[in-house]
Parts: structure tokens; sequence; C-alpha cells
């Protein structure tokens, strides 16, 4: 949303919009602000939910106050993907921000780029969000485990106007065992980030998730990239073996890796192996008989392609996860040319 330069703050809680309707009660939005083309009205909201009576009363006060102009409600919630809500005003100028976003916006200001007066403005919201436990993605660091979790949140938020959804879930358990299982490690050595359509509807199918991205624990190495599960799902198993030669030269010409795997990326014991030769990936794809990827003589049930996302700075790492996810996203499920159908789902 933009405005113009003679944009102003027309109403607020104190000194609300004048015309209000008659059937319904004289809602106080927040702040709305004018120029000559449109109305823009802010809910915010902080531990109160949001009604859809509330939003309709709104949307209609600001109709009435428009006088001829565009007008649009900005709901804003601590939210990290839209409320259900939201979804029942799909066909109305009503749109939605999380306080997440707002806070990671903030933080990339310099205040080298804004005014003066501006600056200690800026300082006391990146304060405030900081004390309301809003941090940004700032970059991952060994002594800070939460940066993982921000780092999905982010993530997670840049692909909201698209299909791809995420439940944005990371392992914390943690035991004594010396050699413990990829679910009790406290932090995993790799978090495994999946990313489904919204439109899937059968429920068991999202554990088959078929976009990933991939962050390495030590390292900090950032991978995005598609999931092709050749021991479950006959669809992949029948594509990667009737298309090998398309697969691999996309692979190539992209720069991609495959990588192997079982069921979970933090096998201890076996590790994940990768390459980037075009002749290996056929080979560990033919020797594993369609049903599974065979390297060294240990057969695994994953076929996964990736691409490298890391940058030095942590904005640019979610925006090249964000792109490489996009970009597979196209090429996989919308286009025709790499895959037949419209989903990676189970097709018989």
């Amino acid at each position: 949303m933009s405005f113009s330069e003679e944009a102003t703050v027309v109403a607020h809680q104190n000194s609300p919009l004048p015309r209000y309707t008659e059937s319904g009660p004289d809602r106080e939005i927040d702040w709305v602000i004018a120029d000559r083309d449109k109305l823009v009205g802010y809910e915010s909201k902080y531990g109160d939910s949001l009604s859809s009576s509330q939003l309709q009363d709104e949307l209609e006060k600001l109709e009435l106050n428009a006088e001829g102009r565009d007008f649009v409600l900005i709901t804003v919630t601590p939210h990290t993907t839209p409320p259900r809500i939201i979804g029942r005003f799909e066909n109305d100028p009503v749109h939605w921000i999380s306080w997440f976003s707002i806070s990671r916006r903030l933080h990339q200001i310099k205040e080298a780029e804004i005014q003066s007066e501006q600056r200690p403005i800026l300082r006391m919201l990146q304060d405030l969000f900081e004390a309301e436990d809003m941090h940004p993605f700032t970059g991952f660091d060994h002594h800070d485990k939460l940066q993982y979790r921000y780092f999905i949140r982010d993530l997670r938020q840049e692909l909201v106007q698209t299909e791809l959804e995420n439940p944005g879930k990371v392992n914390t358990s943690s035991t004594k065992d010396p050699e413990p299982s990829s679910w009790k490690r406290l932090v995993p050595k790799r978090l495994d980030v999946p990313f489904v359509r919204e439109s899937r509807e059968d429920t068991w199918k999202r554990s088959r998730s078929y976009l990933t991205a991939t962050v390495d624990t030590e390292t900090h190495g950032v991978h995005a990239g598609i999931v092709f599960n050749l021991r479950e799902i006959k669809s992949h198993r029948n594509y990667v073996a009737n298309s090998l030669e398309d697969l691999i030269e996309y692979a190539a010409d992209r720069d991609l890796q495959l990588w192997a795997s079982m069921n979970s990326l933090n096998q201890w014991k076996v590790g994940v192996p990768r390459t980037d030769d075009p002749a290996e990936m056929r080979s560990w794809l033919e020797d594993g008989n369609k049903n599974a990827v065979r390297v060294n003589g240990t057969n695994f049930k994953k076929a996964i392609f990736v691409n490298e996302c890391s940058a030095s700075k942590p904005s640019a790492i979610v925006q090249k996860a964000k792109k490489e996810l996009l970009r597979q996203y196209e090429d996989f499920l919308v286009s025709d040319e790499l895959y037949p159908w419209s989903t990676l789902e189970e097709h018989e």
C-alpha cells in the first residue's frame, strides 16, 4: 500500500470518522489515512481477536466516508499466517498484515534513510517489538537457537500470498542417549521445513510434502528443493524412472544437488549422501531399481533435488529460499513440461 505525498491521518480512536451506519454501532477504527484517491483504515489487534461483525461495520463506515474514493481496511494481528476470519472477506477490500512483518521491516530500515525527527520513533518502535518478543530473523547463531524459529516464521510469511504453506514446527526434544534418534536431539543437525499446497485436501498427505527448505544447524547452510518419495509414492517412482534424463538435465542446468535421505535428514550413522555430478545422479537413481536411491550399497527412500540458498545478509537468505521454493513450485506444479500432473500427490 502506497500513498501520495499529501496523505494524512484523518481519523483515530480519539477523533473517529464522522459518518457511520444508522443500524450498526459507531466503530472506532484505530487509525485512518487518506489521500486524494483512497481512504485506508487500520484495525490492529494484539491480545483481542477479530470478529466478522466488527470488520463488516468498519468496512461500511469507510465506504460511507470515502466520498467516491477507493476504500480499504487493513487488519494487523500477531498471527504468523492470516487468521481464518480474513477468508470470509476474500471478495471485499480487506487485507491482513502481521506485526512480525512490520517488526522485520522496521529492523531493515537504516537511520540514514529517514529524517532526523523520525529516528527516535524508529528506535522506540524497535525497542517495543523487542520487548514484545517479536524479533525478526537476524542470522543463525549457535548461541541463539530461537533464530531457527525466526527463520521459519519469516519464510512462512514471505510465502503467505502463494499457495504454499508450512506448519512451522521445530524439533526441540532432548535425550541423554549418545546416539539419539533424530527427533530426540535438542537441535537436529538439519531442520527440514516442509511446504505443501493449501489446496491439498487430505491431511495425511501433508507428511509427504514435496517442497522443503533445510537448515544445517552446524554449518548454517540453507537449501531448498523438491522431494521425491520413491519408496512410498507410486507416481514419484514412475516419474523419476520415466523422466530420468529430463530430471538430471534440469538439475545440471540449474546447478542442483541430489540428496539421498531416509525418513529423516538427521540419520547420524548414514548421513545424507549428496552429489552434483550428473553421471553419479544417474547411477544412484538407476541402481535403486525405481523404488530407492542406492548409494554405496545402501538404499535411501527419498531423492531430494536442492539448490543452495545461503547468503551473507539474513534477509537475503529468506528471499533466496523463497525464490527457490517458488521456482520449483512453478516448474513442477504449474508447468507440465517437467511433471505431467497438477500436483505431486499420489496418482494411481
